[in-house]
């Protein structure tokens, strides 16, 4: 039986390493996904580290020089100083001051000065330029106020009594909550990327080349067959998700994330925990997708199934963020488990392994009892022909 088992899993293998397809869809998230995040990062830092000069059109500017240059000073010009290789940008969204002409005269008689600010607040490459323009302007009514306060022998603070202290406890990997999720969310989807088109071919791949009645009419049990299926798509995901595990984390350790105050937790013992989760969940969409690509009816609707199945781990990754307050049994749904174990290990904030063992046991019985059925299901010829 073991020697059979053996060439179950031989033949397994075989087929699926001789699927270009399937190799490429397990080399797309090892190669794409690292690149991906990099370039993320990196324009992410740019944003942060550099701050780009804001053109906008001055209107009455000659009423307020003074305003003018406390702008310039943040790096907010007029339109008229726009250089040429800027100038299509800043004309597809266009930003509006306007100053009006008793702006001096308010100023002087320490009268509220109504500014005016248009602009398309909707637009997404507008939020921040229209943020610095409200905080600078922002500093420059309340130096005018300090100033006034001052003049007049009155202590400015007495317009704030009260002086709140923030002590920030988080750490530079704690910060970055949003960035691991994005990095576990990518290895989630290699994972089932991966196992998807080696699930499809060994299923209705087979069962259209008509492979799949003659080996279910050999002598072998038909649980071996099922395990040496899921075993090879398992594998072949698993591999996947690791290696896509190693580049993205390699790739975030050599990003400087500290120019934005954030650091990314890369050990070997971490990355080993972390491949430790890989292996349950791998079983577990190994045996989903077989299961539900023997459902479909021809290769082409296996790939239909399987294509939705594909957003899972991104609707979970979605779920979790928007939550507003994390329940406490979501530590031990698959999936949901490893992800939060998963951000937890990169953020550098330890391991809690009754959380990691519970998962991985719930993940093993679900993936288990999926096994059972979809051996006992091929059993039947309606299966294993694709009738209705």
């Amino acid at each position: 039986m073991i020697a059979i088992f053996r060439g179950l899993l031989l033949k397994e293998f075989r087929e699926a390493f001789r699927d270009r397809r399937a190799i490429m869809a397990g080399l797309f998230m090892i190669v794409m996904g690292p690149a991906l995040m990099a370039g993320l990062m990196l324009f992410q830092i740019e944003q942060v580290t550099e701050i780009e000069p804001i053109y906008v059109e001055l209107t009455g500017s000659e009423h307020a020089p003074v305003l003018v240059s406390y702008l310039a000073s943040n790096k907010i010009y007029p339109l008229k100083n726009i250089p040429d290789d800027q100038r299509i940008k800043w004309q597809n969204m266009p930003i509006k001051l306007m100053i009006p002409a008793e702006f001096n005269d308010k100023l002087a008689a320490g009268h509220e000065i109504s500014l005016t600010l248009t602009a398309d607040f909707s637009h997404k490459n507008l939020m921040q330029p229209l943020s610095r323009i409200n905080t600078s302007i922002g500093g420059y009514s309340a130096n005018i106020g300090t100033n006034r306060l001052l003049m007049r022998g009155i202590d400015p603070r007495i317009a704030n009594p009260i002086k709140l202290n923030r002590q920030n406890t988080a750490t530079r990997e704690s910060k970055s909550g949003l960035i691991m999720g994005l990095l576990v969310t990518f290895i989630m989807v290699s994972l089932f990327t991966a196992s998807m088109t080696a699930s499809i071919d060994t299923s209705a791949g087979e069962r259209e080349r008509h492979s799949l009645e003659l080996i279910l009419c050999q002598p072998v049990p038909t649980g071996l067959i099922v395990m040496s299926k899921v075993i090879c798509v398992s594998v072949y995901g698993a591999i996947a998700a690791i290696l896509t595990m190693v580049t993205m984390t390699i790739t975030m350790a050599m990003l400087p994330l500290e120019q934005i105050g954030m650091s990314v937790v890369v050990n070997p013992q971490t990355m080993l925990i972390i491949a430790l989760m890989i292996l349950p969940l791998a079983y577990l969409a190994g045996i989903f997708q077989l299961f539900f690509a023997y459902r479909a009816k021809s290769f082409k609707e296996a790939q239909s199934y399987l294509s939705m199945l594909l957003t899972l781990p991104m609707l979970v990754a979605m779920a979790i963020a928007l939550l507003p307050h994390k329940p406490q049994w979501l530590d031990y749904v698959p999936l949901a488990g490893q992800q939060l174990l998963m951000e937890a290990l990169f953020k550098g904030e330890g391991l809690s392994v009754g959380a990691f063992v519970s998962t991985a046991l719930v993940t093993l019985v679900i993936a288990a009892l999926m096994t059972i059925l979809l051996a006992k299901s091929l059993q039947s010829e309606k299966v294993i022909l694709g009738l209705n």
